[in-house]
């Protein structure tokens, strides 16, 4: 690893370049927060997120201290943790407490995991799995890639979000909302469940659909969440908001998304879409060849700074600055919708036991027409013990609220329930229901019809 001190936009010196004296190879991610280097180590027999201190003031570090440990367990015959679907990036929270890091689909679930937002992380296939033929992620099951919470210690580790398949890096706006870009799998283009690269809003409790093979959850599963992007074929890395940097408006509050395939910088603009976001995707910078690795705005000189290299190419830094009429001054996006603020009150749910009100609070949207908020919804009264709204559930006569809410049911409820939730989906009218509500209540005959097959 090398510290590297940047001259002046206006100068011409060279960049400072010095390496440090850190025991450590493989890293992937790196973050300076908490008067502390937080890496993210990819390789060797020791992965998982380190801190290295600067104890004696001598601008180096100290000896590397392994904080959340991610060992590489065998996954499958080929797999053991590491590699371009391993442990990948650390990011600061945006209150300033914690951290937040991300794992690809061949990384294990750190050991000292103590609690997870989502709540369940079945296959939930009722047509047999097609397991990719050239054996990646053979045998791999959900969750797939994530998103942890731990706090600068390292001590209370919890799972944010899942169902990604490689999803390199993620970043927050300025009202602090969350989004990654997750990798495609090339070898399935052609076919049904081919998912392209996509840029995801990343919510509490999410579950983005990726499970092997030909197992990948289509979009429009109930249970899980759609893109707010599709982007293409490609390999996504780092990503940053434009947030503090001397661009024009639209570029400060854009996301910055870089493709190492198809050497593209991607600026994604978003448009609030109810509790969600729309998006609209521009070229920003692109090169031939240029494989984007990562990622910065500086908050000193307002510039944005990338990496180029990996895979034996010739590696670089790069400094963008903008120059023009447009102004440059502070611009934020604009506040959380209402939808929004609704949703984050939902997702102060998502734990056990919430409390008495916070059944009647999910359930009040769970008919809701914004498919976020009845996510949301779901995922909170997955929290609360079933044998205290099952029988609400199986009565409920909404139609929307209904499906949602024996969809919860299905994924977390007893065997024993099963031909009451068959029963009471079917007593929903197919045929007059409403296109929305079709594809749900079928996803919720599946659910419950997997694993324990046709009910007696």
């Amino acid at each position: 690893m090398f510290r590297i001190t940047l001259p002046a936009a206006d100068s011409s010196d060279a960049p400072k370049v010095e390496p440090l004296k850190i025991d450590l190879i493989g890293a992937h991610g790196l973050l300076y927060a908490f008067h502390s280097l937080y890496v993210m180590v990819n390789e060797g027999p020791k992965k998982g997120l380190w801190r290295l201190k600067d104890t004696d003031g001598d601008e180096q570090f100290a000896p590397a201290e392994l904080l959340v440990p991610i060992i590489g367990k065998k996954l499958n015959d080929r797999v053991n943790g590491g590699g371009e679907h391993g442990v990948h990036s650390v990011v600061l929270a945006p209150d300033g407490k914690s951290l937040y890091f991300t794992s690809g689909n061949h990384a294990p679930l750190p050991d000292s995991l103590g609690k997870t937002r989502p709540v369940h992380w079945g296959e939930d296939h009722l047509v047999p799995r097609i397991w990719d033929p050239r054996g990646h992620a053979r045998g791999i099951l959900a969750p797939g890639g994530n998103i942890i919470r731990t706090d600068p210690d390292g001590k209370e580790v919890e799972m944010f979000a899942m169902g990604f398949r490689n999803a390199f890096d993620f970043a927050f706006d300025a009202n602090g909302e969350m989004f990654t870009y997750d990798s495609d799998m090339e070898w399935d283009i052609g076919h049904p469940w081919y998912m392209p690269t996509r840029v995801n809003h990343v919510v509490d409790g999410g579950d983005y659909g990726w499970r092997s093979g030909s197992g990948r959850w289509p979009a429009y599963y109930a249970d899980s969440l759609p893109a707010v992007i599709n982007v293409g074929p490609g390999s996504p890395t780092g990503m940053i908001f434009g947030t503090g940097a001397k661009f024009p408006a639209k570029y400060q509050t854009a996301l910055f998304a870089a493709d190492w395939t198809y050497s593209t910088l991607y600026a994604i603009h978003f448009i609030p879409d109810g509790a969600t976001f729309r998006a609209e995707k521009e070229e920003f910078v692109s090169g031939k060849p240029l494989p984007l690795t990562d990622v910065v705005i500086n908050p000193k000189d307002g510039a944005m700074y990338f990496a180029a290299g990996g895979r034996r190419t010739e590696s670089a830094l790069y400094r963008v600055t903008y120059v023009g009429t447009e102004s440059t001054s502070q611009q934020l996006p604009p506040p959380p919708t209402a939808a929004a603020q609704r949703r984050r009150k939902l997702e102060a749910l998502h734990v056990d036991d919430a409390g008495p009100g916070a059944i009647d609070t999910a359930w009040s949207s769970l008919g809701s027409s914004d498919r976020f908020l009845r996510f949301s919804a779901r995922v909170a009264l997955e929290h609360q013990p079933p044998t205290l709204w099952a029988e609400r559930a199986l009565n409920e006569t909404n139609p929307t609220a209904s499906i949602e809410s024996l969809i919860g049911l299905a994924r977390v409820g007893d065997k024993s329930l099963q031909p009451r939730i068959i029963t009471a989906l079917g007593r929903l009218d197919f045929n007059r229901m409403s296109a929305e509500n079709k594809l749900p209540l079928l996803r919720g005959v599946g659910i419950k019809l997997h694993p324990y097959g046709t009910p007696a």
